[in-house]
């Protein structure tokens, strides 16, 4: 096994690297292009940095009274409790004063719901060509029903309310994952203030749709999982199996950290003859295949949206665009897969179509296309905010960008807003500094049990793999794997701010470490 996990651990970090090195480059490239706010952004730049010297040399200075006060259990809640205030009062604020219609997917998504009888052509089956989304549009029917209950209005306010919610219970869940993955009551503080700076206070949170969505059941994937390891029984057995299947649903790229777990468990079972594991894991895989085909025998038959499976597109459509430009959406390929009448040969079509780019580029070239994209995929610290859909990313004429707090928030989070350009510096800066202590997390990672390093490795590999091959090319698709580069991040943390008190494989894998593999 000590093998399998020096090529895990070398590739995932090769990878880590890469992306440290695309966030640099992004703030660099944006400093070239800054013009008349050039001396501005800078002084943004040296203000944060300024603010990284002042804590770490109270760290340095304080680290023995600091970690008494992070020991205290009260201490700690309190430290929650005025995060999560914080964290929801700032929510509400950005719901309120920045939501507006959203284009592109969650649009068609939201039409289907509210007037499918004016869509025109083929968006008039949107459902039926895509129905990866279809998770989405039953969340819609259900915030309708509610609202129709509760005699509140359907509106695009009450739909963010809800992915409010959803993204919070996700954090939740996240935070125990790490507590139970580390037996480490800190490190899981650490994990919450990370989700804080990543996405506790990111725009997205007016942008419902499948990205934010998978937040929760990976989150709760990766809470199986940890639980899984440590109290080895069925009852954690099915309930990361129901995780597994639930992520297949919302967002199926989302489940790879489930993949890679079978995958590392299974191994590390057969390498330690641990038949019993071997079972529990069997259990897993026969509780996701057995939800999954439920679900899927419930989207062919029923009637609120009935689905013509004969046109659904193939995945395959993902791995054609994800090999031209950067890798990313493409309007020809997909008008062209959706105009096809021979629709039962377009996976063969579609890798056809794949192999033949691939081969034009050469060995050399499809390497320069790869970095590229690799690139264009991880180099954003606003995870791609105002890319998709271009100008009709969301509606941003509808609100007037006024004098008062809401318009003063609009010109700064919305893209066309004339202060953009400073939340898009915060935010790149933030993703350099969670970049690089992904980098620098390999000597914390080291302390985790056999299986959970290994699962790591593999996973940071796995997502990476996939979005190299299918369409990527922007940093919106890292919104369904930060779960897990937030469970590293709070790890990094936690051994470069407390070296002296640092992680041991007593503390980190306790006694949970040992029972599954």
């Amino acid at each position: 096994m000590k093998y399998f996990t020096y090529l895990f651990k070398y590739l995932a970090y090769l990878f880590l690297t890469g992306m440290a090195i695309a966030a640099i480059i992004n703030l660099i490239i944006s400093l070239t292009k800054a013009n008349d706010h050039l001396l501005l952004e800078i002084v943004i730049i040296l203000l944060y940095l300024l603010i990284l010297s002042i804590f770490g040399f109270l760290f340095y200075f304080h680290k023995k009274s600091i970690w008494q006060f992070l020991s205290a259990q009260k201490k700690r809640r309190l430290l929650y409790l005025v995060g999560t205030v914080i964290l929801i009062i700032w929510q509400i604020v950005m719901i309120i004063n920045l939501t507006t219609y959203v284009g592109w997917d969650p649009q068609q998504t939201l039409l289907s719901v509210v007037d499918r009888s004016h869509m025109q052509g083929w968006l008039y089956d949107y459902l039926s060509y895509y129905p990866n989304n279809l998770s989405l549009y039953y969340l819609l029917i259900f915030i309708r029903q509610f609202c129709s209950l509760t005699h509140l209005s359907f509106s695009m306010l009450t739909i963010n309310y809800f992915n409010m919610i959803i993204m919070d219970i996700a954090f939740l869940f996240l935070i125990l994952a790490i507590k139970y993955f580390t037996n480490n009551r800190i490190i899981s503080l650490l994990g919450f203030t990370t989700i804080l700076f990543l996405l506790g206070f990111s725009p997205w949170i007016i942008v419902t749709y499948t990205d934010t969505l998978s937040l929760l059941p990976v989150s709760l994937g990766l809470l199986a999982l940890a639980l899984l390891i440590r109290k080895r029984n069925y009852y954690t057995a099915i309930l990361f199996g129901l995780a597994g299947s639930w992520c297949f649903f919302v967002k199926p790229s989302s489940s790879i950290y489930y993949i890679t777990a079978i995958i590392i468990l299974i191994l590390v079972s057969i390498i330690h003859k641990n038949w019993a594991n071997i079972i529990l894991t069997a259990l897993a895989c026969l509780t996701t295949f057995l939800v999954s085909t439920g679900i899927q025998l419930f989207n062919t038959h029923q009637t609120i949206y009935p689905i013509d499976s004969s046109v659904s597109m193939s995945p395959t459509q993902y791995l054609m665009m994800g090999a031209q430009g950067n890798g990313g959406y493409n309007l020809q390929d997909v008008l062209s897969d959706i105009n096809d009448p021979d629709k039962a040969n377009l996976p063969h079509k579609n890798i056809t179509k794949y192999c033949q780019r691939v081969k034009k580029m050469g060995i050399i070239g499809y390497s320069k296309f790869l970095i590229n994209k690799f690139y264009w995929t991880n180099n954003d610290g606003s995870l791609g905010w105002g890319v998709e859909g271009g100008p009709d990313f969301i509606n941003q004429t509808i609100r007037p960008y006024s004098a008062d707090f809401g318009g003063l928030l609009r010109r700064f989070y919305w893209p066309l807003g004339n202060w953009s350009w400073m939340f898009y510096a915060i935010a790149q800066l933030i993703w350099i500094s969670a970049t690089i202590l992904l980098v620098f997390s390999f000597r914390a990672v080291d302390y985790l049990s056999e299986i959970t390093k290994n699962w790591l490795y593999l996973t940071i590999f796995g997502n990476n793999l996939f979005l190299l091959l299918f369409e990527a090319g922007r940093s919106r698709f890292l919104i369904q794997f930060l779960p897990i580069l937030i469970f590293i991040i709070a790890l990094s943390l936690y051994f470069l701010l407390f070296k002296d008190q640092s992680l041991s494989h007593k503390s980190v894998d306790s006694n949970y470490s040992v029972k599954i593999n």
